[in-house]
């Protein structure tokens, strides 16, 4: 039987296979997730565009009274879907735990969203997306010799996604695109490579933001050659936006996902209700910021997007949840269930996680320091969430002296400190507020999704080496 070409005509048969498996078990879901896209790069040496074909698939969830269970299939003929869908039916419905909780499925709900999007990517020619990176690479070429390598990115992503269980039928349709740059220069001190670039959901509307950087990137770049490494030890920081965006991710990432509770491989569990940062000091996770990457109107598991936080005056709060965790730990959930792909598991997963603003100019911040270090262009990060330790790397590491920035350079600087002892320490939180879209974030290896992260200037005390 043929396929069923028009994703939105999936919902009616995704309503009717969900209602016959809940004749077998006491709650079953169905997800469809359709994606395409497009990538042109523009390099010193070469050009590429590579087009994401369109993908789709459904999976089917099912609750037995104490596990889940999944099946899916990219095959989108009715006669393939009502197999996958029956089939999972029954196996479950052998597996039934009556004496188990019963799923709260949601309020009531049919409804459809559409992301913002003013300049459709679809509607772009491949010509009109290598023309666009073409000249972005240009601008940044031309800013001067010791320029070894530059490279412009534009690229574009579409997804529909489709959620229906026994009370909810939801669509969404979200658009994302990037521009980044890349530049890496060179003379008789050594290499180096810096890059930058924006994130964000909606359409074409959002190109332009790379042009106006290139010069500084470029001289930010230069600057870094023969930079030496740091002197190890404690001092105080004061941290870019981009470098609390990191701090944030690393901080309350993995550590607050609540499916990590469940295993007993968060310390963030021992500690909620409990001090983990200075008074002055929130965070949230919020999926509905208008124009980000991870903003979205449900999640994987159909819970509508909300602002969930975190961190409130200093206190850890809440974590980040999907349907199992909260389920098993009683806690309230939020819209945290995402998956990778229709292929993938749900986990419990960031979408755009900072730091709020606060009261303090990022000048004063600086001006109050005797001695410390200014940290900007963030390049990694990672996490311990059993031992709540953390490792970020960045490549500017600038000196801090009476009050004022140096010049003096070190890269690459690596902070580290346990997260509790790190964000007691906060003093000063920027009124400013800046969140980055660029990076994504996997579940240890693998599992990845796309995240944000930011927040305002922040200075505390930590370990950089």
């Amino acid at each position: 039987m043929a396929e069923i070409n028009d994703f939105s005509k999936l919902e009616g048969l995704l309503e009717q296979l969900t209602g016959e498996m809940m004749r077998r078990v006491p709650y079953a879901a169905a997800l469809g997730i359709r994606r395409e896209g497009c990538r042109a790069s523009v390099s010193s040496t070469q050009s590429s565009l590579t087009p994401e074909p369109p993908t789709a698939g459904v999976v089917f969830t099912v609750f037995t009274g104490s596990a889940f269970y999944e099946a899916s299939t990219n095959r989108l003929d009715p006669v393939a879907l009502a197999s996958t869908a029956r089939g999972l039916a029954e196996w479950a419905g052998k597996r039934l735990d009556p004496s188990g909780k019963p799923l709260d499925p949601g309020p009531e709900m049919r409804k459809s969203w559409e992301l913002p999007c003013a300049d459709d990517p679809r509607t772009w020619s491949a010509r009109r997306r290598m023309d666009h990176a073409a000249a972005l690479q240009e601008a940044l070429a031309r800013n001067g010799g010791k320029i070894r390598n530059a490279t412009a990115v534009v690229a574009d992503l579409v997804t529909e996604e489709i959620f229906v269980n026994p009370v909810k039928r939801l669509r969404q349709r979200l658009s994302r695109v990037d521009e980044v740059l890349q530049v890496v220069v060179a003379d008789e001190r050594g290499t180096q490579m810096l890059w930058d670039g924006v994130s964000r959901g909606g359409g074409y509307e959002n190109l332009g933001w790379c042009a106006p950087r290139a010069a500084g990137l470029a001289a930010d770049a230069e600057r870094l050659l023969g930079a030496r490494r740091i002197e190890a030890g404690f001092t105080t920081v004061v941290s870019d936006p981009e470098w609390s965006g990191m701090l944030a991710h690393e901080a309350f990432g993995h550590g607050t996902e609540t499916d990590m509770y469940l295993k007993d491989r968060a310390r963030g569990k021992e500690y909620m209700g409990k001090r983990v940062a200075s008074d002055i000091t929130s965070l949230d996770d919020d999926p509905t910021l208008p124009g980000q990457a991870a903003t979205f109107y449900f999640d994987h598991e159909g819970a509508l997007a909300r602002r969930n936080a975190i961190i409130e005056n200093g206190i850890l709060v809440r974590g980040m949840t999907d349907a199992y965790s909260a389920h098993r730990l009683g806690y309230e959930r939020s819209a945290n269930g995402r998956r990778e792909s229709w292929e993938r598991k749900a986990y419990a997963r960031m979408t755009n996680t900072f730091f709020r603003p606060g009261t303090s100019k990022p000048a004063d911040m600086i001006a109050e320091v005797a001695e410390g270090w200014y940290l900007r262009y963030p390049s990694n990060g990672m996490e311990d969430p059993q031992g709540w330790g953390i490792q970020c790397e960045g490549l500017w590491a600038e000196r801090i002296e009476n009050g004022k920035l140096t010049g003096d350079l070190r890269s690459p600087v690596i902070l580290t400190g346990f997260v509790p002892d790190i964000l007691t320490s906060i003093d000063r939180v920027g009124s400013d507020l800046e969140i980055s879209g660029l990076g994504y974030c996997g579940k240890g290896h693998k599992e990845i999704v796309k995240n944000t992260m930011g927040g305002p200037h922040l200075r505390f005390r930590a370990r950089l080496a």
